[in-house]
């Protein structure tokens, strides 16, 4: 069927409202939509999702969700939006709803931009004054660059899956980020190599600041040299009318059991700059003893041993409450064993128009055996309430 073609006149006020809203400083969306609706824009205070914690707490945070033009057939991209979330996409028509960011990205993209796109981080600012997706980066977890001559070994310590096994799906979107101290890689992916034997990248880095730190499930034991580390780094600046931001991520491990409390511990941190209020350091992922994201952080249940669960390890017991479905095909399901926390949820305060920078990382400690791994996802900002700095297990819907 033949379509009339729009008024030129009409053309030239779209494209001037277009410029004069880029001018304004509103959003630009790196997502459009196909099909049944268009890309979004900022956070909509009038579209909010509830969150319940597993201690009945609650936080409201806004999808990045609005009115695009997608229509039938391959539909439109959504153009520049406001503050509100209501943009117009071009061709076909609209729909309204949350659109995804990341349906074609490639498991083995290097764009650190589609990482962020990956997680939801689907607004790229229109200027350094606006709100949105300012830069993002691939360095090592102390901030450096990667070290020269590394870029392909470091490139497989980070990809983009549409799943993990049969048992554990994107938590928003169509893709996650992966990253591991070994080979960010699913059985069957090209470049695997098995968690348990460990792919070693060769070099080695400082800690993060601040880092290492004992644990207090674990009292003066300090992990040892890092190594194989690889972090995305993303900065942002906050739209206004916000009060914090939170993500999803699920960490693996193959140090379960054997290498509790070891200085073989390897970690994940996801550290804030500048630093939340009252902070010796940036990190803003740990559990509630304030264990840093390891082996041994109280989150770690799915799992499994001889003769249990319960499991003891070197004084402490390990629940290994949510079994070991979630381990199934991802390569964390062969040898003696293997665990993961689930799927947790990082919230912190921030307010809107402020610009920070979240640096995501993993890295082995003291050797470059064993790898772990950090599966990130749904970044999304929070529009009411009092957030704070807490990590924590969300309610099953």
């Amino acid at each position: 069927m033949r379509t009339r073609p729009l008024p030129l006149s009409l053309l030239s006020a779209l494209a001037a409202l277009a410029a004069l809203a880029a001018a304004c400083g509103q959003f630009v969306s790196l997502g459009g939509g196909s099909g049944s609706g268009g890309a979004g824009g900022g956070p909509d205070s009038g579209d909010p999702e509830s969150s319940s914690t597993s201690d009945g707490s609650s936080v409201t945070t806004s999808a990045t969700t609005g009115n695009g033009g997608g229509g039938s057939g391959a539909g439109g991209e959504g153009g520049a939006s406001s503050s509100s979330g209501s943009g117009s996409g071009s061709g076909g028509n609209g729909g309204s709803g949350t659109s995804p960011c990341d349906d074609d990205l490639a498991l083995d993209d290097a764009d650190p931009f589609h990482a962020a796109q990956a997680i939801e981080i689907c607004t790229l600012a229109a200027g350094p004054d606006s709100a949105g997706l300012q830069d993002a980066r691939w360095v090592l977890p102390d901030g450096d660059p990667i070290p020269s001559g590394y870029d392909l070994p470091y490139a497989l310590g980070h990809g983009l899956f549409d799943g993990f096994g049969p048992n554990v799906l994107p938590r928003a979107g169509k893709r996650l980020l992966a990253l591991s101290s070994g080979a960010a890689r699913r059985p069957g992916d090209p470049g695997y190599t098995t968690p348990m034997a460990g792919y070693t990248k060769n070099y080695s880095h400082a800690a993060p600041e601040g880092f290492p730190k004992s644990s207090p499930a674990c009292p003066g034991v300090l992990t040892g040299q890092p190594y194989d580390g690889v972090a995305l780094e993303v900065t942002l600046r906050a739209p206004m009318g916000t009060v914090g931001f939170s993500f999803e991520f699920n960490y693996y491990t193959t140090e379960f059991p054997a290498f509790t409390c070891s200085t073989f511990n390897d970690a994940f941190v996801a550290l804030l700059s500048p630093p939340p209020p009252g902070q010796t350091d940036g990190n803003i992922s740990f559990d509630g003893q304030g264990n840093v994201i390891s082996v041994n952080n109280v989150f770690l249940e799915v799992c499994a041993c001889q003769g249990g669960p319960p499991c003891s390890v070197g004084g402490a017991v390990y629940p290994c409450s949510l079994g070991t479905s979630e381990l199934l095909g991802t390569g964390y399901d062969s040898g003696s064993g293997n665990g993961a926390t689930g799927w947790l949820t990082t919230t912190a305060p921030m307010q809107g128009g402020k610009t920070f920078t979240i640096r995501f990382a993993v890295y082995d400690s003291g050797d470059a055996v064993l790898d772990s791994a950090t599966l990130i996802d749904h970044f999304r900002w929070i529009s009411t309430g009092e957030p704070v700095v807490k990590t924590y297990r969300p309610v099953p819907p």
